[in-house]
Order: structure tokens, then sequence, then C-alpha cells
């Protein structure tokens, strides 16, 4: 998972005084049923300095982006377009390089903006659109709220208490920043309860937590109350990113980086126990959260989370049997069947210089299994680097077996011809659709997975470093 994606054309999230974190970890596929557009949806905008540029329209399901459509800017940075079909209200990007872009809402109203390519967000300005004026207004001051906070609380933290005039003047300037961000968004709750800006606006904003308490109470009163103002029935959310955010913002508040692996996976669980029970009201938002975590958790091998997530999901039965939902039951009884003390499954395979193995035969004390591909961009150097230590870990009792994912015979034969790999090395050139991948789920490279002689699993490593940690517990390597 796999991080929210945050440049300087995107406002960042807000952080909840010096509690919320920006170093979020995670590092983000169907449609459902939403309110459709009553007519075609407009947008017209003029950015100026972008001429003869295409736009790229993106729409949003959480963290997910698909490309919808694309528009022309003229010599002006103009440009003017309707969707061929109709669209569900929700958050859009337009985007136009790897790094720029805009998002807005779009709605069954046009959308008439300018703004400049140097400045994007400083200079943006909303003709018509009503939803986008309103939820600009509170990124704008949600954000300059965040400034505001971060310089005055050091001060407030450090400067004497004592009675001065300046001491005076900071506390009444933070009380009045305080206050500026709720009373817009009541305000704006009040005058347009039903709109899509003010569901996201409401979803998003996060209320300060009481001086008075101490920080660790502050830090227990916000893990306790963070999803209170998010309303997971509304599924029209996940038309935009406020839930994925939401929930990597909370999943901070549970990071910290000087604990081990193993404990932040245990005050991981703790969120996710969390994050499960509030989503539970709604089977999308369930299903959401949950492909999403287990992603997010999957790229960072952190094994012990997506196996509690795998032994407490709960599938609503009475529910249509989406996409989403077959692909989240397989990714379950994957990690059910793959699970760190599990038995691996038996294979037979034949070598790239024709030797037959089966891996329940192996005679070595240990095996390494090692998914991987020459076009993966991580695995050459995984493979090099493993090379660097095979020897005196062959020495003490592992054994390599390399099922590579290659489709392409002289590319492998290459890359293998440049270096000495003298382990195991499998590969029938099915990519995807190979036997061995195909028997033991794999979705990524590299995979690797560590067995003991019975074939159980003693270890899944996500990198090298992982790798050599698990040898080392084992004296395999010293």
């Amino acid at each position: 998972m796999k991080k929210m994606e945050t440049t300087k054309n995107y406002p960042k999230p807000i952080k909840v005084r010096t509690l919320m974190k920006r170093n979020f970890l995670f590092l983000i596929i169907i449609l459902l049923p939403a309110t459709l557009l009553a007519q075609q949806a407009t947008i017209t905008g003029t950015i100026a300095g972008l001429p003869d540029a295409t736009i790229k329209i993106i729409d949003f399901y959480g963290n997910e982006n698909r490309v919808v459509d694309s528009v022309k800017t003229d010599a002006d940075g103009m440009f003017s377009f309707s969707f061929s079909q109709q669209r569900p209200t929700g958050l859009y990007r337009l985007r136009w390089t790897d790094r720029d872009y805009l998002d807005i809402i779009l709605d069954q109203q046009p959308v008439v903006f300018k703004t400049d390519v140097s400045a994007l967000i400083d200079n943006l300005v909303f003709i018509k659109s009503l939803q986008n004026q309103l939820y600009y207004q509170y990124l704008n001051l949600r954000n300059m709220t965040q400034f505001k906070l971060e310089l005055i609380e050091p001060v407030l933290s450090y400067y004497p208490a004592d009675s001065t005039s300046f001491y005076d003047a900071v506390r009444k300037e933070h009380e009045t920043v305080l206050l500026q961000l709720p009373d817009l968004v009541n305000s704006i709750t009040t005058a347009y309860p039903a709109n899509f800006a003010t569901r996201l606006i409401v979803a998003d904003y996060v209320p300060p937590t009481a001086e008075s308490l101490p920080p660790d109470d502050q830090l227990q009163y916000l893990r306790a109350h963070f999803f209170d103002n998010v309303d997971f029935e509304d599924t029209t959310l996940l038309y935009s990113n406020v839930v994925s955010n939401k929930i990597l913002q909370y999943l901070s508040l549970y990071q910290n980086k000087r604990l081990t692996k193993d404990q932040l996976q245990i005050e991981f669980i703790k969120a996710v126990d969390r994050i499960m029970a509030v989503t539970s009201v709604n089977q999308l938002m369930y299903e959401y959260a949950l492909d999403f975590l287990i992603r997010g958790f999957e790229s960072y091998g952190f094994d012990k989370v997506n196996n509690y997530i795998a032994d407490h999901i709960t599938f609503d039965e009475t529910c249509v049997n989406s996409e989403r939902k077959a692909a989240l039951e397989k990714k379950v009884e994957r990690f059910k069947k793959f699970a760190i003390g599990e038995k691996a499954p038996d294979f037979t395979a034949t070598t790239m210089e024709g030797k037959k193995i089966t891996l329940s035969e192996m005679e070595s004390g240990y095996t390494l299994l090692l998914f991987w591909a020459t076009w993966c961009p991580h695995c050459p150097q995984l493979v090099r680097d493993i090379a660097t230590i095979y020897e005196p870990a062959h020495n003490k009792g592992i054994e390599i077996i390399a099922i590579s994912l290659d489709d392409d015979p002289e590319k492998l034969q290459s890359f293998l011809s440049e270096g000495n790999y003298p382990w195991l090395q499998v590969a029938d050139y099915q990519k995807w659709q190979g036997a061995l991948v195909q028997q033991y789920d794999i979705y990524a490279t590299p995979t690797m997975l560590l067995l003991f002689s019975d074939q159980t699993i003693l270890a899944r490593p996500v990198n090298f470093s992982e790798l050599k940690d698990a040898l080392f517990e084992r004296n395999i390597l010293h």
C-alpha cells in the first residue's frame, strides 16, 4: 500500500496538533452504486501557462485511480470538456504530468475555474461550482491552520509561561486559530448539509483534543474518537480519497520509530481492530478498507497483521459476490494457507539444467523459495545480493530454489550468464500463469519463503535485509 500521494498541487492532510504525523506508512477496482448525474457533467477551465497540453480526467475509488477520459488545452491553457456518459458525483483528478494535477468535485452542476500553472492552489478561483468553492475554502483554511499551529505551539511549549504581554498575545492567537476551522465546518454543515463537499469536509475534519489533557491522554482520546465524524454507511465517500486518507492518518497514530517490526505489528493490530469495527456497518466500506489495509501491510511484509485480518474477517453472505469480495476472499485464503507455521505445498519441477527436483525430497535443512524475474525492478539486485551469501549459507545447510517468472528465455539466460548463481533455477516461461506461481498464489515479485526441512514456513522476508536477519536467527549466517 501504497503511500498517500501528496505533492505541491494537492493540499496536505491536516496534522491534528502535534499528535498527527506526516510519515504515513502506506504508503493506495470496482464501481458501486451511487447517485448519477442528472445531466452531462461539464468542466471549463483555464490554466495559464499550460498551452497545448493533454489533461487526463481520472476518477477515484478510495486510493485507486482510473483514467476515464482526456482533453487538450488551447494556446491559452483553456479547455472545455463534457463526459460522454453519466458519471457518479465524486472527486476527480485533472492530471497533465506525473507531478502536476488538480482535484475537483464533479456533480450535476457545471464547473468553471481558472488558475495559473506556476501556483495552482494559490491562484485557484472557481467561477462556478458551489461544491468546489466550499471544498477549497475548507482545505485552504485547514492547511493555514496547520501552518500557524506548527509555528505557535512550540512557542507556547518552550517560552516561559510567566505573565508577559508577548506570551499572552501568542496564547490568544492560538485560541483564535483553533476556533476558525470548527467555526467554518459548522457553518458549512448548517447551510449545506446534503452537499457532497460537506460530507467530504465532515469526514476529513478532526476536532482538536482538549489542551488540558496530558499528551498521552490526548493520543488515547484521539485514537478513540478519530472516526466519530465519518459516516461509513455513506458509500459515496468511496468516490474520493477521504476514506483511504483517514485510514492512513489513523494508522500513523500507532506508529513509533522506536518499536521493532514485531512490536509495531502488535500496535497496528490494535488500529486494525478499530478500523474493522467502524467500517463493518457497511459491507462495501468494510471490503474496501480491508483490501486497502491488506495491500499496504503486504508491501511491508507485516504478515502478523494480515494473518490477524484473515483470522477475524467476516463476509456478509447476503451481499452480491462482487469482484472485490472474491479477490479479498482469495487473499484471505492465501494468508491462511501460507502463514508462518503452515506447511508449504509440495511440488516437483525441472531445473533449467534438466534436473528433476521435489521439495519434500530436498536433503538440506532449510530451503529458500525465491520467486523473481529479470523484468522486476527490485529482483536483479536482490538476486545479486543473495549470491554474495549463498556459499556460507549453503555450507550451513540451506538450498535455494529460484523460480523465474520470465517469459523470455534469452533475457533470463543473459542475466544468469553475467553472474554466479549456483542454486537450483526453475523457469517455465509462463510468467504469472506458471505452474508454481499458480500453486503458490504469487501475485508480486520478489516473493521469498524460508522453509524448514519438513516444509514448515519459517519466515516470509520481503527484502535482503530481512532475509539475512532470518538466517542469522537460525545460525545459518554468522
